[in-house]
């Protein structure tokens, strides 16, 4: 991209000692556009006065509330059963000494190799089933 005027400064300025210097007519120009804003500033209507804060609403006065006496036991009694602290959960054990989560897993592991066993018979079972639908 090339520069606007290279060599020379633009119009409007020339240098001074090496210094650029405005010209005094785009100065007065400039001035009296900074005088004409500041005129309108003051044509300016005034601002307008803040609209008054509102107000909260009076707090209605608190309703003393008389709690008959078997009721505020009954209350208390309820209130102590549910904060009981009840003893951690064991894990049980078998019989035979070992826990219930081995016995489950043994379980798993059976009901798999049971399935994978049959699953010849179930695959036998289906195509007879297919076999007859078409039929």
């Amino acid at each position: 991209m090339s520069k606007r005027h290279r060599n020379v400064p633009g119009p409007g300025h020339y240098k001074i000692q090496g210094h650029h210097v405005e010209d005094n007519d785009a100065a007065g120009t400039s001035k009296q556009a900074l005088d004409r804003e500041a005129a309108r500033l003051k044509r300016r209507a005034p601002k307008k006065a803040a609209a008054p804060k509102r107000r909260r609403a009076a707090l209605a006065p608190k309703v003393e509330v008389v709690v008959p006496k078997p009721l505020e036991r009954a209350h208390d009694r309820e209130f102590a059963k549910m904060n009981e602290r009840r003893a951690p959960r064991r894990v049980e054990a078998a019989e035979d000494g070992q826990p219930r989560y081995l016995a489950e897993a043994a379980r798993g592991v059976i009901r798999r190799v049971a399935r994978v066993a049959l699953a010849p018979l179930s695959l036998a079972r289906a195509v007879v089933d297919r076999i007859r639908d078409r039929d």
